[in-house]
Parts: C-alpha cells; sequence; structure tokens
C-alpha cells in the first residue's frame, strides 16, 4: 500500500459503469488503496468487473455473501461449461447452486461460462484470495472493515477467531456500539433499512425505488456504506482519512 488516500466501496454487485464512474469521480491514484467490502459481483457486469479489478494492485476485496455463494459452485462450472451438463449435477452442488441463484447468480452463471477457460481459472483464483476482514489506521482513527458484520462479537475476540458466516451473513446491531476506540465499516445491510428501522413510522422504500435514505450511514462507531446500487439507490465511497462522502446516482 501506499502513502495515499483510503477509500471503501460496497456491494458494487456487478455495475462496472457505476464502479468505473466512482473510480473517476474519486481519482483513486496508484498510491491510494481502495478497500471493496464484498458482493463485488451478481450483476450484469459482474465477471468483467472482476477482470478488471484483478489488474489493480491498489484494490483490495473483502469477500461477501455472493462470492462465498459463488465460490461454492464456480469449480464445477469450470469442469462443466456446458449448460447441457446441469443434467449431470450432484445433489448438494445442485443445492448450493439453487441458492446461488436465489440470490442473483444467474447473471454470473452466464457470465462465467462465456469466458475463456484461462479467465474461468482466474476468476476462481482470483475470488479465492479475497481477504475476510481488513485492519486500517488512518487520520488518527482505526477501523475495521468488515462486509456484513460481526456476529456474535465479544469485545475481547481476535478477528481471525471469527469464522467466516459470522462476518458476511448477518447484519450487525447499529443501535449498538462495537468498539469504543474504532469504526465498524461494513456493506451489506442497505443503508435505508437501517434509517427506517430507526423511524418505525417511515414507509419502507419499495426495490427499484430511490430513497433519500441511500446515504451512508455513521452512528455509533458505525460506518455502513452499502447505499443500494442494486435496489435503486446509490454507489458510495467514504474516504477514511477524512470521512468525506462520494456518490453515484
Amino acid at each position: 500500500m501506499g502513502d495515499g488516500m483510503i477509500y471503501c466501496i460496497s456491494d458494487v454487485r456487478g455495475d462496472y459503469d457505476k464502479f468505473m464512474a466512482m473510480y473517476c469521480k474519486i481519482n483513486l491514484k496508484r498510491a491510494d488503496t481502495l478497500y471493496l467490502l464484498g458482493n463485488i459481483i451478481d450483476g450484469k457486469d459482474g465477471m468483467k468487473l472482476l477482470l478488471d479489478l484483478m489488474m489493480r494492485d491498489n484494490v483490495y476485496p473483502i469477500i461477501g455473501w455472493h462470492e462465498y455463494s459463488a465460490l461454492k459452485c464456480l469449480s464445477w462450472l469450470a469442469e462443466h461449461p456446458d449448460p447441457e451438463e446441469l443434467s449431470d449435477i450432484d445433489p448438494e452442488t445442485m443445492r448450493k447452486m439453487a441458492d446461488w441463484i436465489s440470490i442473483g447468480g444467474q447473471e454470473t452463471i452466464s457470465q462465467f461460462r462465456s469466458l475463456t477457460e484461462d479467465e474461468r481459472e482466474m476468476i476462481i483464483d482470483y475470488l479465492s484470495d479475497f481477504s475476510l476482514y481488513e485492519e486500517v489506521a488512518v487520520g488518527g482513527k482505526d477501523f475495521v472493515l468488515v462486509h456484513a458484520g460481526i456476529n456474535n462479537f465479544t469485545p475481547d475476540k481476535d478477528l481471525d477467531d471469527y469464522d467466516i458466516y459470522e462476518l458476511i451473513s448477518e447484519s450487525p446491531d447499529f443501535s449498538k456500539i462495537y468498539y469504543n476506540n474504532k469504526y465498524l465499516v461494513s456493506g451489506h445491510t442497505p443503508t435505508r433499512r437501517i434509517y427506517e428501522e430507526e423511524n418505525p413510522l417511515l414507509e419502507p422504500t419499495p426495490v427499484g425505488k430511490a430513497s433519500r435514505f441511500d446515504k451512508v450511514f455513521m452512528k455509533n462507531n458505525h460506518i455502513a456504506i452499502n447505499c443500494g446500487v442494486d435496489i435503486g439507490g446509490k454507489l458510495a465511497a467514504v474516504r477514511l482519512d477524512d470521512l468525506k462522502e462520494f456518490y453515484i446516482d
């Protein structure tokens, strides 16, 4: 990593165009660092986005639920590139595939099948190297970066002692301070849902519609940055050095 600025983005969900618009907006320089907090794939250009990201040595991806679901299936898909071979799938792999498809994996499966054999291997290797979490110190502040939250949290428990499900599957309690001296930075949960939960009188925003609450949530040492790009919201980035927010509609 360089001595530049540090940025976080989450839940791009395969929107290559918005990612590149954000990349240009923050004007990411070679000395800067960008962390992607999971759920990069399962959208219209997920494979294109991954092939781009793996060429950028200052971008550090963290595994999300969508990447974890994909990894359980991609090796089988790489070995069975013909869609007609689905009839040969074993029940356990079929269950994993169905679970992945239920959260948006079908587009990624089609994109993955269209890649060359070398590209498919590169994708699997790249996804397998995603980190589970990152810790960052900048601007006199300490940050813990995870995809979803920290389930079964205890203050004295080392992050290495949490299993993958505890960091990628469940939202944190945003009304609770997890670390008194650190910020917990997460994606996964659309921020509009956090704001709506804080105020039960608010009418939930339908999927596909923009919300005035599609904005970064900062409270109780939480920084939640999934502003719902895949449900009608925005792509957000936060610069950790000064907590400046950036948005792409």
